[in-house]
């Protein structure tokens, strides 16, 4: 990779609910295997994100049970950080949006782009509620999308279909808590002027023709070719980053502004700029290094309910504060990931718990399966049949059984004695074609693809040992029984360190089982590549057992009981 340094920014995660395997799916997972991936490769790479605090999401389940929004915060942030440590998600810092270092670069944000012209004040209709008696925010109001007809949409965006939705667009809006009709009224609110920079922000995107997924570039330029819109970045709450009115001159100051905070939409993806930020600072580094440093690329993990938050709203706030800042080098987008054939949907009973999967069945064995099944082009689907096959078959059947042949081989037959040969020149060539490949897809955020070359390298390994045969080499011929294991377990070493992005522990456990220090990642060193392995330095350990458990139907049935 020509890079000098890499911020990997994924998407905040609403600390209103459980985890579940969606949130693995859209960017936990590809985001912490693609860090992995930059480190090992030596690349000076910081990680970040956060629990997302603010906006109505919060509001309105704290609503629902009776607490206040920090109540409901405090009690998932630590839930978060679980599902966090239970995946082994390498985060540089998981931080949140309630914290001091956030409300300041929110507010210096919005004061850089006021300062340059791009703030509007003006006055606009909002949803009210006359039960109420208030403005209700987008989340407590939904109705039908105008432009796909779906029924139960939120009023500032269609799930459906993606778009995204202004003030009296939706049809027939009611409350999402009452289910009373709502009213358009009045009131006065900062929005940011899209249209001044939709120029820069276009041209940026043009750019990226042919680096960025296909879908993903067709989707955003659409959406900048219909023309884009003056943006509301302030709401009628009392829950959020407060507005620094009194940073401004008092003619620009909006109404009431001590009752109103700014658009979670706004103020969550400055978390990216804010966290970069705190982590420098607790570490004494300068977080200009990667965001003003044009040798460091930016890549973005979400789902595609995001995208346009990440490929034009964004990118134009960083635009308007003319500070320089590196814009998204490639954000890797992904559909929805679905269950059963079924929308992922807590109230309908179709959701699948992080925590819980993971208890049940490890934690490597979900993040293996999410990114065989990652809806990188289309949307995905849990299934559970498939997930125990798949695990049985690719992940046990294939990489698994070949690493436990090949050890329990050298270990039992050889009497795991130190002999030394040249590795076969073609097999050789395999395993480094490999690591190319595997780097050259993750950096495309082509996932599957990467994982199926190292089942590919897997099966070729088990090829030749079947080929070969060494247990009747071992007969006649011991020299070339040897040459042939080690053969195998130069495969094997390669396996190590090209499954570590992906299925972390299971990398650390076969290193403890060759003796061997399990792999850390150092800045300018790159360790993504085949090195061959002596055998002097290992020590397979007495007891060895397979990598991977194989999965039963009564595992399954004892899981969805």
């Amino acid at each position: 990779m020509n890079t000098k340094k890499i911020l990997v920014a994924a998407a905040w995660p609403y600390v209103n609910g459980d985890i579940h395997i969606g949130h693995l799916a859209g960017y936990f997972i590809p985001a912490d295997i693609f860090t992995r991936y930059s480190r090992l490769k030596g690349i000076d790479t910081v990680f970040v994100s956060g629990s997302d605090c603010h906006g109505t999401p919060i509001t309105v389940e704290a609503d629902k049970r009776g607490i206040s929004a920090k109540e409901l915060v405090n009690e998932y942030i630590p839930k978060v950080h679980e599902i966090i440590n239970q995946y082994g998600i390498s985060y540089s810092l998981f931080t949140s949006t309630i914290t001091e270092n956030h409300k300041k670069v929110t507010q210096d944000v919005f004061l850089n782009l006021f300062k340059n012209g791009y703030i509007l004040k003006k006055k606009s209709l909002q949803y009210f509620s006359d039960t109420d008696n208030k403005f209700l925010p987008d989340r407590y109001v939904e109705g039908e999308c105008p432009h796909c007809h779906s029924q139960g949409q939120r009023s500032d965006q269609c799930e459906n279909c993606g778009r995204s939705l202004g003030f009296g667009e939706l049809i027939n809006p009611y409350s999402k808590l009452t289910k009373a009709p709502v009213t358009l009224k009045e009131t006065e609110h900062y929005f940011i002027d899209y249209p001044k920079l939709e120029g820069q922000i276009k041209e940026y995107v043009l750019n990226h023709e042919g680096t960025w997924k296909d879908w993903v570039f067709k989707e955003t330029i659409g959406f900048i070719n219909e023309g884009l819109q003056e943006r509301a970045i302030t709401r009628d709450l009392d829950w959020g980053v407060e507005i620094p009115v009194n940073d401004l001159p008092e003619e620009e100051r909006i109404e009431f502004a001590d009752t109103k905070r700014f658009y979670v939409w706004f103020d969550a993806v400055i978390g990216y700029l804010s966290a970069t930020i705190e982590y420098c600072n607790a570490n004494g580094l300068d977080y200009r290094d990667y965001w003003n440093n044009k040798d460091a690329k930016h890549y973005y993990f979400m789902g595609q309910d995001n995208l346009t938050f990440h490929t034009i709203f964004w990118p134009g706030q960083l635009i308007g504060q003319n500070l320089n800042y590196n814009l998204p080098y490639f954000p890797s987008i992904v559909k929805f990931l679905n269950a059963n054939g079924q929308k992922l949907s807590k109230s309908r009973g179709n959701i699948i718990d992080a925590k819980k999967v993971a208890d049940h069945f490890g934690a490597d064995l979900i993040r293996f399966y999410i990114t065989s099944i990652l809806p990188e082009n289309k949307e995905g689907n849990w299934d559970w049949n498939d997930f125990k096959n798949s695990v049985n078959s690719e992940l046990g059947g294939n990489i698994g059984n070949f690493i436990h042949r090949v050890l329990t081989f050298y270990k039992n037959k050889l009497n795991a004695d130190k002999f030394d040969f040249e590795i076969d020149s073609e097999l050789r060539n395999k395993i480094e074609l490999a690591f190319t490949n595997v780097g050259d897809f993750l950096e495309n955020g082509q996932f599957i693809s990467a994982l199926n070359e190292i089942k590919k390298l897997s099966t070729t390994g088990n090829q030749y040992f079947d080929y070969n045969k060494p247990w009747e080499k071992l007969k006649t011929d011991i020299p070339e029984a040897q040459r042939i294991i080690f053969n195998c377990i130069q495969l094997v070493n390669a396996l190590r360190i090209l499954i570590n992005p992906f299925i972390p522990a299971a990398s650390n456990k076969l290193s403890e089982n060759l003796g061997l220090n399990i792999l850390e990642s150092e800045i300018d060193h790159d360790q993504f590549k085949f090195t061959k392995l002596s055998l002097a330095g290992i020590t397979v350990v007495e007891q060895l057992q397979p990598l991977f458990k194989k999965i039963e139907d009564e595992h399954i049935t004892a899981f969805n009981a």
